[in-house]
C-alpha cells in the first residue's frame, strides 16, 4: 500500500488555526490505523496465498 499526502491549495486554510491542526492530526491517525489494519489482515493470510498475490518471502541469510 502506498500513502500519498493530500495537497491542498495554499490559502485554503489557516495554517495556524486550531481546527485545521486538529483535523490534520485526526486524518493522520485514521490513515495510520487503516494502514495498520490492512497490514494485519495481509499478515494473517497463509504464506502460500500471500506468495500467490505477489508478496516476497523474507530474506533469510
Amino acid at each position: 500500500m502506498e500513502h500519498r499526502p493530500v495537497r491542498r491549495a495554499s490559502g485554503a486554510h489557516h495554517a495556524g488555526s486550531l481546527s485545521y491542526t486538529l483535523r490534520h492530526i485526526a486524518e493522520r491517525i485514521v490513515s495510520a490505523w487503516e494502514r495498520h489494519r490492512a497490514e494485519r489482515e495481509l499478515e494473517s493470510m497463509p504464506y502460500d496465498l500471500r506468495k500467490d498475490i505477489g508478496f516476497r518471502s523474507k530474506n533469510t541469510r
